[in-house]
């Protein structure tokens, strides 16, 4: 490969040295397997599979059966529960508040 990755852009884009910009992107560290469990996962807008957020959520032991119904309507079955369970509390409001 011959020029630089800047000269071969392009003529409509500025070339702009890493000193510009502060830093060298090709510095940045190699993303590994376990920043990729953290991430969302999308497909266009629309929201997939959260990342794994240790210490932000809770582990619920569901009947399978319940579990089977919500998978086979799809691979985004753990964002479905969840906004059934949201739904089921903003219309059951005083019964989904802890007590005081």
């Amino acid at each position: 490969m011959s020029g630089s990755k800047h000269a071969m852009r392009g003529s409509s884009a500025p070339s702009i040295s890493p000193d510009e910009i502060g830093w060298d992107p090709d510095d940045a560290p190699e993303l590994g397997d376990s920043w990729f469990d953290g991430a969302d996962h999308f497909v266009g807008d629309r929201l997939i599979r959260r990342g794994y957020r240790p210490g932000e959520t809770e582990r619920l032991v569901l009947p399978a059966e319940l579990v089977e119904r919500f998978k086979a309507c799809g691979d985004d079955w753990p964002m479905r529960i969840e906004a059934a369970l949201r739904e089921w509390l903003d219309t059951n409001s005083d019964q989904g508040r802890p007590k005081a």
